[in-house]
């Protein structure tokens, strides 16, 4: 059997090479000079403007009538445009093209009967989908039980559903046996520049990155407490700021970290390479140890910016300028419960999801809130997502009465 499949493998080299399709390199004295190599061919751009294949309605909403059931808890648009939704129990995709959202309950984490909690588009026709487990000691899990929780990277079907195409099974780089990534509360990714497509992951330990199918496991902001215990904090939010840097917000404190370099993933972990650009917290809400149910984060950290904003769970939005170093609460902040923040790079207005109020934009220029009319005031709005890679810009805001797509300025 392999003197024949050899055979065949020769026969059709042979028929290859005969049919011209394999140019021979020529000899010229002593050396060998190797055959042109063609140039990759350049991308495809998309059958669309800069405008982006969506409405430009002023807002567009996808509820019931668009296959959406009820609530969502977050949103995602990968590089082409095909946009996700999730609730808890499901993910939602739909195509460019589409008016329809098709449901995926199954497959993947799906199957072990935990909830979706995060979600961020990915590559075309890919998007990462972040699952809960229980907590545990590293020690007191058994290998079954490391099979739950951490990050599935979902391919978009023809038919609008979803298949696992990867899942990245998270334990501690450093010491691969410890399972302390588990629960996945938020994820972000890099789009643009030379750290595009990175995604960060924000879990009950820390925050990790992923690249490609590999990943580096895990940095986090501590603190000691009274008993010289380390304390670490759930890790509520993620994003990236128009320089790819990572920001995050956590139960206690709030950190940042400046892209990984792109010769080797595990950078991430090396903090003389990837130095803290920010491991503080918000200090006019009192001592490190009081929690701050930090749940949004977002900011410019280029030198000419050097702002973050953090959100809250009852403690409201608060800002915090780089250098000089100051913190201070926004004042006439119109919900004490944060649950999301996007930074307009285009103008400089921060986008503001609350948990009862709707959604607001605040100017930093003039100091001035927005409420906006196109969602509805006592709305909760549980996640938003800036698309500025469109023009005019798309922001999604995932809430309690389906997604809100918004378009006007």
């Amino acid at each position: 059997m392999l003197a024949k499949v050899l055979a065949i493998a020769t026969i059709a080299a042979l028929a290859i090479v005969s049919a011209g399709c394999v140019a021979k390199p020529k000899t010229v004295g002593q050396g060998t000079v190797e055959p042109p190599v063609d140039p990759p061919d350049p991308p495809i751009p998309p059958p669309w403007g800069p405008e982006g294949p969506w409405p430009l309605d002023d807002v567009k909403v996808y509820g019931p009538e668009s296959g959406l059931p009820g609530a969502l808890t977050g949103v995602g648009v990968d590089d082409g445009q095909n946009v996700y939704v999730i609730d808890g129990n499901a993910a939602y995709a739909m195509p460019v093209g589409e008016t329809i959202f098709t449901e995926t309950a199954t497959g993947g984490q799906f199957d072990r009967g935990y909830p979706v909690m995060s979600i961020v588009g990915g590559a075309k026709d890919r998007v990462y989908l972040g699952f809960l487990a229980w907590d545990a000691a590293p020690e007191d899990l058994s290998e079954t039980d490391k099979l739950y929780g951490d990050v599935d990277r979902m391919e978009l079907l023809p038919d609008g559903t979803l298949a696992l195409e990867h899942h990245y099974k998270i334990q501690n780089t450093n010491s691969k046996w410890m399972d302390h990534t588990r629960s996945i509360f938020s994820l972000a990714r890099v789009t643009g520049g030379p750290n595009h497509g990175d995604v960060y992951v924000g879990s009950n330990h820390g925050v990790t990155l992923l690249r490609g199918d590999d990943y580096a496991d895990h940095r986090h902001a501590i603190f000691l407490d009274r008993n010289g215990s380390e304390a670490i904090g759930y890790v509520w939010a993620v994003n990236t700021d128009p320089s790819g840097n990572l920001l995050y917000a956590s139960h206690w404190k709030v950190a940042a970290l400046p892209p990984t370099p792109m010769d080797d993933v595990l950078g991430f972990l090396d903090s003389s390479r990837v130095p803290w650009k920010e491991d503080t917290w918000p200090q006019h809400l009192g001592p490190v140890e009081v929690p701050k149910n930090l749940h949004a984060v977002a900011g410019d950290l280029s030198p000419e910016k050097g702002i973050m904003y953090v959100g809250s769970w009852g403690m409201g939005l608060s800002a915090m300028l780089d250098a000089p170093r100051k913190w201070w609460s926004i004042p006439g902040t119109p919900d004490p419960v944060i649950n999301g923040l996007e930074l307009d790079p285009s103008d400089g207005k921060l986008w503001v999801a609350t948990g009862s109020s709707g959604l607001w934009r605040w100017d930093p220029a003039t100091g001035r809130w927005e409420q906006s009319a196109l969602v509805p005031g006592n709305l909760r709005v549980n996640q938003i997502h800036l698309d500025d890679t469109v023009q005019p810009r798309a922001l999604y805001a995932a809430t309690d009465a389906g997604l809100y797509v918004i378009r006007a300025r």
